[in-house]
C-alpha cells in the first residue's frame, strides 16, 4: 500500500508539471492492468502478450533497469485532437531508452533499446515522439513499447515517471514553464552568496557572514540542479547525476544551516552537535526509499536539530533565538505542508525570504552605524571647536590689519565678525571700532582661527561671540552676536552653522 501510495504521488507530481504548463489536457498511461514480458533481443516486433513469461503489473512496478522489457498498457482519449485542433502527442518521462507504438503503428524510439549497456543508446529523460494522427481514436487506445535502462548510476524505485498523450509542444519548452517560478530567485541567491562572502573576508563576524555565503551557495546550486531538467534535454543517465547532486546541495544546505545556528546559540558544543548532525544526515540519505525522500530527508534532519536548539534557548529568552526558531520552523512545516511542491518551488521562496529579512537587517544595520559614525563626528567636531575656543581665550592670537595707511596688531578674540567690501575686508571689533583691511574675505578667513565660520558669502563670524541663530521657513537663517548685530546665513551653509554652535 505504501508503495502504491507513493509511486502514485510521484505520477501526480509528473502530471501536474506536465499539465501545468500545457494548453491543453493531459491524459495520463492508466497504471494498472499492464502487461510486461521479457525480451530476447532488440528487434522491433511486439511478442505475444499472453506469452506463460508475460507478467500483469501496476505502473510502478514497470523496471526496465538493467533489462530489456515490452510492455503493454491501455490509455482513454476523450478527443483525438486538442482544443484548438493542435495535433497530440507521447510524453515520455522516464530514465529509459525506449521505442513506442501506439494501436500497432510503430510511433518513434528514443535512443536505442538494448540487451546489454553495450547494445544500448542512452534515451532522453524527457521526449516527446509524434505519432500519426489516424492512429489514435477516441476511448481506448494500446501503448506498446520495448524499453531498456543500463546504463544509469543508481537503481531508482520508480524509474518511469509520466507517460502520456496531450498537446504537441516542446518537453523542455513546458518543463522549463514549471520551473520558472523558482529560477527567478537565482539572482537573489547569488548576490547574497557574492556579498556575505566580500563582507566575511573583510568584516568581524567573518565565520557567520562565510556561513551565510555557504547557505546561499547551496541554495543557488540546489535550484540550478532542480531547474536543469527545464533547461536541457539531457540523456537519462545524466538524470542519477541530477539527483545525486540535489541530495548533496539540500544536505549541504540543511547542515549549513545548523552549523550557523551551533556558531550563534551554542558554539562551545558546535563541533559534537555537528558531527552528530552529520553522522544522522548521512544515515537517513542511506536509508530513506527514493531521492525525493533523501533529498529532503537530508534537509529535514539538521534542519529538525537545529529547530530543538533555538527551541531550547528561545525557552530562556536569548536574544534572536525565537526569530531563528520561527524561520526554521517555517522551513520544516513547509516539508509536510507542500510535499510535492517544497523542493521544486517552496524551498527556494523560503530561503529567498530569508535572505530579504537579511538584507533589510543589513541596511538597518548601516543606517544605524552611519547615524552613529555621523553622531560621533558631530561629536568630535564640537568638541575640537569648543578645545579651540577654550585655547584661543588662554592664548588670544594677533593678527596684522592694514587700514588707512596704517598697521595694527588686533587680537582675534576682539574681532565680532568680518564682512566683504570688494577686495577689502570690514573688520567689525566687539568695542564697536571698525577697521577697512586691504585684504579680501577669502584671505581673512585663511589666516583666522577655525573659531571663525563663514556663514555667507559676504560674512565670516567668531562662533565665541554669537547670542543666538534662528532660522525662517526659506532655510535661510539669521545669527544676532553679542553686540546686537545681525548677520545672514545662506541656506547652503545653515546647517553646518547649527552643527558648529549646537
Amino acid at each position: 500500500m505504501n508503495k502504491l501510495l507513493l509511486i502514485i504521488l510521484t505520477q501526480l507530481t509528473c502530471f501536474a508539471m506536465v499539465q501545468s504548463a500545457y494548453a491543453g489536457p493531459i491524459t495520463p498511461m492508466i497504471i494498472d492492468q499492464i502487461r510486461v514480458c521479457p525480451a530476447q533481443s532488440a528487434q522491433l516486433q511486439p511478442p505475444n502478450f499472453s506469452n506463460p513469461e508475460c507478467q500483469t503489473v501496476s505502473a510502478y512496478e514497470i523496471d526496465p533497469q538493467n533489462n530489456l522489457i515490452w510492455v503493454r498498457a491501455n490509455l482513454h482519449l476523450e478527443q483525438t485532437r486538442g482544443p484548438n485542433g493542435q495535433p497530440l502527442a507521447l510524453y515520455v518521462l522516464a530514465k529509459m531508452s525506449s521505442a513506442f507504438y501506439i494501436n500497432g503503428q510503430f510511433v518513434g524510439q528514443n535512443g536505442q533499446p538494448g540487451i546489454d549497456a553495450a547494445s544500448e543508446i542512452p534515451g532522453q529523460m524527457d521526449t516527446v515522439l509524434y505519432p500519426k494522427q489516424s492512429a489514435l481514436k477516441t476511448g481506448a487506445n494500446e501503448i506498446t513499447f520495448l524499453a531498456s535502462s543500463h546504463n544509469g548510476l543508481l537503481q531508482l524505485e520508480y524509474p518511469i515517471h509520466s507517460i502520456s498523450i496531450g498537446p504537441a509542444q516542446n518537453i523542455t519548452d513546458t518543463l522549463l514553464r514549471h520551473y520558472w517560478p523558482s529560477l527567478l530567485t537565482l539572482g537573489l541567491f547569488v548576490l547574497g552568496m557574492i556579498y556575505f562572502a566580500i563582507k566575511g573576508l573583510a568584516g568581524s563576524n567573518r565565520r557567520i557572514d562565510v556561513t551565510l555565503s555557504t547557505i546561499c551557495m547551496f541554495a543557488a546550486a540546489q535550484l540550478l540542479a532542480e531547474v536543469y531538467r527545464g533547461l536541457v534535454a539531457y540523456d537519462y543517465p545524466m538524470h542519477d547525476v541530477r539527483l545525486i547532486l540535489i541530495t548533496v546541495f539540500s544536505a549541504g544546505f540543511g547542515l549549513s544551516v545548523c552549523f550557523q545556528v551551533l556558531d550563534v546559540f551554542a558554539r562551545k558544543y558546535s563541533m559534537q552537535l555537528m558531527a552528530g548532525a552529520v553522522v544522522l544526515c548521512g544515515l537517513a540519505v542511506i536509508f530513506v526509499a527514493g531521492f525525493d525522500g533523501k533529498a529532503k530527508t537530508a534537509m529535514l534532519v539538521p534542519l529538525m536539530i537545529s529547530l530543538v536548539i533555538v527551541a531550547i534557548f528561545s525557552f530562556q529568552r536569548r536574544p534572536r533565538a525565537f526569530a531563528y526558531f520561527l524561520i526554521l520552523l517555517s522551513f520544516v512545516a513547509a516539508m509536510f505542508i507542500f510535499p510535492n511542491l517544497f523542493l521544486d518551488v517552496v524551498f527556494f521562496y523560503l530561503v529567498a525570504l530569508f535572505l530579504l529579512v537579511l538584507f533589510v537587517e543589513q541596511g538597518l544595520d548601516f543606517a544605524r552605524e552611519a547615524a552613529r559614525r555621523e553622531a560621533e563626528k558631530a561629536r568630535a567636531d564640537q568638541l575640537e571647536l569648543a578645545l579651540e575656543q577654550a585655547a584661543e581665550r588662554n592664548q588670544a592670537c594677533q593678527i596684522s590689519v592694514r587700514s588707512a595707511g596704517k598697521i595694527r596688531q588686533v587680537t582675534t578674540d576682539q574681532i565680532q565678525h568680518c564682512q566683504g567690501a570688494g577686495g577689502y575686508t570690514e573688520i567689525l571689533m566687539s568695542n564697536g571700532h571698525t577697521y577697512l583691511h586691504d585684504a579680501s574675505l577669502a584671505e581673512m578667513q585663511d589666516i583666522l582661527p577655525s573659531t571663525f565660520l563663514r556663514v555667507h558669502r559676504s560674512h565670516l563670524i567668531n562662533t565665541s561671540l554669537v547670542k543666538s541663530l534662528t532660522r525662517d521657513p526659506a532655510g535661510t537663517g539669521e545669527l544676532v552676536m553679542e553686540n546686537g548685530s545681525k548677520i545672514p546665513v545662506s541656506r547652503r551653509i545653515m546647517p553646518r552653522v547649527r552643527q558648529a554652535l549646537t
